[in-house]
């Protein structure tokens, strides 16, 4: 086992990273973090024993901490360390139980938490009501607690089970130790079902931090549609006419107590609220209410067009309604669609730039309109634009790490911390500003200039990228208009809306069979000299676009994000679908399996000399006719395949991909032998499927060739990295997850 120090403020490790290994706490004092929600973990706790495939929770040392690490990815694992020491069976045990009625108590706190939050909102929104009516208030607020989403546990704690706990933790913890730490198979059994039931109620936290972070805003935000301000209002107006406010002076402060108390709010937020009120600045009249213009007319005025300008675009967008049932041959809506497809890029891009002007602090209309596509009710109809207008305050939940709205996506290129994608030529942005050099469009000067210009960087990606894209996603290429509309909207938008869970489980499904698809080999990584010469395995997760369309098609855009091979793929969904984002996911992971191959071999992505997966199966595809090994029904099938794919050979490879990721891991026989060895060979099974799969003979010598190769690459990784550290060099994460990946 290795000793590991991690110094105060540092994490230990992240969400959703791969569980590799367990680490006891020896001294001091760690942290586990699930959002807003926190529990200390002291000296002898485990790290990781409540984990499964990927971390749920992240952890961060509070103190200076002392970790004993050793490798735990299974109960095999588990079994095989205890055994060795036997000492350490009541330790595990102990703290299995110990950490269980931690989170058990979290979780009775949460959804105590929660039901006060209900209470008061459904209170005050009560009182709220009343007051108004009875004082004959108009009060403009869009604050409705219809609003408020029911909440839906799913991984339920059951109150048996906290009480078993209580019980066990007030006095029968050492007897039950005793008798458990007798029997080894019992001890692990005990260890592994407490490690299920915290599992499991770390995700029932997760589904009531989810309730709260989507419905917070209902009682207190930025966007000020929320509860505060619409007491705050009526506060204002009582006082205007003179009328006693003390009910709603009431309501007011025990909002902020709970704010507080709830811990889900930054600080910032709360106190900056608490200022507007104590101060009693002007009335904070909602911003999605702040003009008596339409929605369409609001997003123009924002885009800075002048009256004449306003009134001849209002009716060019207005008529769009009018064609929606028009065909393809419909000259009349073709020629509108056309214009519509120059007007919604030149508009987006006037009110994208005006919001960076106002801090990206921007009305829900303009939410609306920047990451849904929506400009006009009479196109989406009035139920549908209400439903995105809720929606519009829950924005996070379309965004992650590496998942972005295609206007948070641009603020990101605006901001420096994005690069532009390539265009529709495969033209990154230098290679474009180094093409208008050499046509003379550019001087020397200029392309240096607009380099660093992150105006001119945002500008090409809305031409070059969110035009191209933004059709393509949607499907429907001959008929496509930008301007959302009700033709769109099959389905409510809430159950269309595509989230950056849906999109971290598709991926996350795909890594649990696939294990090394978004592992790269790099290089250079900082490494002391002696190691410099020696490649890395890392893990480099895709950007994911989400488009603002209601679309049925999913682009693996770039395999990385420029010429170096660091970077992340870039994938691009629309914002709303109808279709299973588990298969638009795993469609483009295989063509980015093809693309990221084909980039790193560079001109011998073919050459069947330099051994790779796209020029084994091209070879395979090119020469299938004469390859004995194929059975006569077999070449039958790949004829079919490449007349279906049009003798495209990535697309082939794609069917074939994802036949292996749904059917083959799971011993259902899809593929031939050939190119199942082929496929095998260069995207591996993980280690749990292999162990399963390892007795069946279609499988079983290649698992045994891989399981081989990999046996030796780790024990000569292990063998120079004892080198290394006696002489005096540091094992750094990156050379771990290295180490890592060859038992994976």
């Amino acid at each position: 086992m290795e000793v590991i120090q991690v110094k105060k403020g540092e994490k230990i490790v992240s969400q959703r990273e791969k569980v590799k290994e367990w680490y006891i706490v020896q001294k001091g004092t760690a942290m586990l973090k699930y959002n807003f929600i926190e529990s200390k973990l002291g000296p002898n706790t485990i790290i990781g024993i409540l984990e499964q495939d990927w971390f749920l929770c992240d952890y961060i040392a509070c103190t200076d901490v002392t970790l004993l690490v050793f490798p735990c990815c299974s109960v095999t694992e588990l079994k095989h360390f205890l055994s060795a020491e036997a000492k350490m069976r009541r330790v595990f045990l102990r703290s299995a139980l110990i950490q269980r009625h931690q989170l058990l108590c979290i979780y009775a706190d949460l959804y105590h938490r929660i039901r006060h939050f209900q209470h008061y909102l459904e209170g005050a929104y009560n009182d709220f009501t009343l007051l108004c009516a009875k004082n004959k208030l108009e009060i403009r607020s869009p604050f409705d607690i219809t609003q408020m989403t029911p909440l839906e546990i799913t991984h339920k704690a059951e109150n048996w089970e906290m009480n078993n706990s209580n019980s066990l933790m007030k006095g029968y913890l050492e007897n039950y130790l005793n008798l458990l730490e007798q029997d080894e198979n019992i001890c692990i059994g005990a260890i592994m079902e407490a490690s299920a039931q915290m599992h499991r109620v770390v995700r029932g936290v997760g589904e009531m931090v989810a309730y709260l972070q989507y419905n917070k805003d209902l009682m207190l935000s930025d966007k000020k549609r929320d509860m505060f301000h619409a007491l705050f209002e009526v506060e204002l107006q009582l006082k205007s006419h003179r009328k006693d406010t003390a009910q709603v002076e009431s309501l007011v402060e025990e909002l902020f107590a709970l704010a507080m108390k709830l811990g889900m709010y930054e600080p910032e937020l709360i106190q900056r609220s608490q200022t507007e009120y104590e101060t009693k600045t002007e009335a904070m009249v909602p911003l999605a209410e702040a003009s008596d213009e339409d929605d369409l007319l609001y997003i123009l005025s924002f885009a800075g067009y002048d009256d004449a300008e306003k009134a001849e675009l209002y009716s060019m967008i207005a008529s769009y309604p009018k064609v929606l049932e028009a065909g393809e041959k419909d000259e009349e809506a073709y020629q509108l669609r056309k214009k519509l497809n120059v007007l919604f890029y030149e508009i987006y891009e006037k009110c994208f730039f005006a919001a960076m002007e106002k801090g990206g602090n921007i009305p829900a209309v303009l939410e609306m309109y920047l990451n849904f596509g929506y400009m006009d009710p009479g196109a989406l109809g009035e139920e549908n634009a209400n439903d995105l207008y809720e929606l519009s305050a829950h924005m996070d939940l379309c965004q992650s790490g590496h998942v972005f709205t295609i206007y948070e996506w641009l603020k990101a290129i605006y901001r420096g911390e994005k690069e532009p994608s390539k265009n529709e030529f495969d033209m990154d942005y230098p290679s474009y500003l180094n093409d208008m050099y050499r046509t003379g469009e550019l001087k020397k000067e200029e392309v240096e200039e607009r380099k660093e210009d992150v105006t001119a960087k945002v500008k090409f990606e809305i031409s070059n990228m969110f035009k191209v894209v933004n059709r393509l996603t949607n499907g429907n290429i001959t008929l496509f208009c930008p301007v959302l509309s009700s033709k769109d909207m099959i389905n409510v938008p809430e159950k269309m809306l595509v989230t950056a869970a849906k999109i971290d489980q598709a991926l996350d499904e795909i890594r649990k069979v696939d294990y090394s698809v978004f592992y790269r080999e790099l290089t250079n990584h900082g490494l002391q000299y002696e190691m410099r010469n020696e490649a890395l395995m890392h893990e480099i997760l895709p950007d994911v676009i989400l488009m603002p369309n209601v679309g049925s098609r999913a682009m693996m855009w770039q395999e990385t994000a420029s010429i170096r091979n660091d970077t992340p793929a870039r994938f691009m969904l629309p914002i709303f679908t109808s279709a299973d984002v588990d298969e638009m996911i795993l469609e483009i992971t295989g063509r980015y399996r093809w693309e990221i191959c084909r980039k790193i071999q560079g001109v011998h992505w073919n050459d069947l000399r330099d051994p790779s997966l796209t020029s084994e199966y091209s070879d395979y595809l090119q020469f299938y006719r004469k390859n004995r090994e194929l059975s006569a029904d077999a070449r039958e099938q790949i004829k079919g395949a490449l007349v279906r794919a049009k003798n495209n050979y990535r697309e082939v490879f794609v069917k074939d991909y994802q036949n292996w990721i749904k059917y083959e891991a799971k011993g259902g026989f899809r593929l031939n032998k050939y190119v199942r060895r082929i496929v095998f060979t260069y995207c591996p099974f993980s280690k749990g499927i292999r162990d399963e799969l390892k007795s069946n003979p279609m499988f079983g010598e290649s698992i045994a060739k891989h399981e081989s190769a990999m046996r030796q690459k780790h024990k000569r990784l292990e063998a120079l990295y004892d080198k290394f550290k006696q002489s005096g060099g540091e094992v750094t994460p990156e050379m771990k997850e290295n180490l890592h990946y060859y038992q994976m």
